[in-house]
């Protein structure tokens, strides 16, 4: 007997899931229905359009969520992203354990997932939003038409423009799945000092602190960019997910980390000491940038055109407290429009890990963004997807062939 799979969502879990069905058994017929007019739209603006679509570290801390459900993916034999896309034809570039396509367009994975897909027999409907699933005997009715299982793999709540609207999940909550609560990640942070607006376009290597009140939430170092009223860059979006359902919100920026606050202590004090007809923002400049030099001055009650001479070491020690404890008082997450990942989802452990099928009804397979686990920025997220729908889509084969 001729059997049907569908896929519901034309994303990176999407297509990958649709492809190794086809791997695993070119006798099965698979479908992909794609709300947008255009399938895997969100690949094309991952990594700031060079899609970085893994990383080298898989260590389970760069991943959140149910941890036996984690660890069981991360060592799955699905779990080789960069073989699978070298099967597809995609050498890579590695950039601090992040990889990439060797020509860092990401429009070279897309192209590499579609093709693959055209090739081995996957039909891909476009503009063909799916509603609803509804079971009938032993099949599943699908815009009118029939099949044998089901993938659904629709994506979460951010991003919207590319396709991840939310309208997925009430189809796994139709079988009685669970939807825990969704937040957006991997985002930026939006501030609460309006003095810091002058700060937009400042990028600063820091460390970087997010607290609660006095409790520290979490630690990150890299990067962190001052955009229009909101905080971002890695660290920052990798802290995002932390804030939910937190108060007095503050993060804390070591502005040169390489140096300890003692040594900076020192050369400033020796700087001012021989550089006499300099103003002090001068000194100040060749340590960190000039708009957070001004902001430091401000806040340590010294103005800017103050010759060194007359800054005092008390003074100096002020600066360099702030410096090493730049506080940025925050408002909240921005939201699922700019975020790059939903926290939360269907809950995992309502699934099968080995096959990615639901415990609550046969067939129905779930795979990607849509499920509750998500990771850092890093190529994490995509390397869950793919996995998340190889997985899915040998299950889906596996569950099929035992039927027959």
């Amino acid at each position: 007997m001729h059997r049907k799979i569908a896929v519901i969502g034309a994303g990176a879990s999407g297509l990958s899931a649709a492809i190794q069905a086809k791997e695993e058994s070119s006798e099965f017929s698979v479908t992909v229905f794609e709300r947008l007019p255009k399938a895997a739209k969100k690949i094309l603006a991952t990594g700031n359009g060079r899609c970085n679509f893994t990383n080298c570290n898989l260590s389970p801390k760069h991943f959140y969520g149910n941890i036996s459900f984690l660890k069981s993916v991360l060592t799955s034999p699905f779990s080789d992203s960069e073989g699978f896309f070298r099967r597809l034809g995609v050498l890579t570039y590695i950039e601090d354990e992040r990889v990439y396509p060797r020509s860092q367009q990401a429009s070279a994975i897309r192209e590499a997932l579609l093709s693959k897909a055209e090739s081995c027999g996957v039909k891909i409907i476009v503009d063909a939003p799916v509603d609803k699933v509804t079971r009938k005997n032993n099949s599943f009715v699908i815009n009118n038409e029939t099949f044998d299982a089901v993938i659904i793999s629709g994506g979460g709540k951010a991003s919207p423009v590319h396709g991840s609207d939310g309208s997925a999940y009430s189809l796994l909550t139709c079988f009685g799945h669970t939807l825990t609560p969704l937040y957006p990640a991997l985002n930026g942070i939006l501030t609460a000092d309006k003095t810091l607006n002058s700060l937009k376009g400042v990028r600063a290597e820091c460390g970087v602190e997010l607290f609660s009140g006095n409790t520290l939430l979490g630690y990150e170092t890299g990067e962190v960019q001052f955009t229009d009223k909101a905080i971002s860059g890695i660290p920052v979006m990798n802290l995002s997910h932390l804030c939910e359902n937190r108060k007095n919100l503050k993060i804390v920026l070591d502005l040169c980390p390489e140096y300890s606050e003692q040594e900076l202590r020192e050369h400033l004090i020796l700087t001012a000491q021989s550089t006499i007809p300099s103003n002090f923002e001068t000194v100040l400049n060749g340590i960190i940038n000039s708009k957070l030099g001004y902001i430091i001055m401000n806040r340590a009650s010294i103005n800017a055109q103050t010759k060194c001479r007359d800054i005092s070491n008390k003074k100096i020690c002020d600066c360099v407290t702030h410096i090493k404890s730049f506080e940025v008082p925050l408002k909240c997450v921005k939201g699922f429009d700019s975020a790059q990942i939903t926290k939360g989802g269907i809950k995992t452990d309502e699934f099968f890990t080995d096959t990615l099928m639901s415990k609550k009804q046969k067939g129905v397979f779930a795979c990607g963004e849509i499920l509750d686990i998500h990771g850092d920025c890093g190529g994490y997220n995509l390397h869950l997807a793919w996995t998340t729908g190889r997985i899915a889509g040998a299950g889906a084969i596996a569950y099929l062939e035992n039927k027959e």
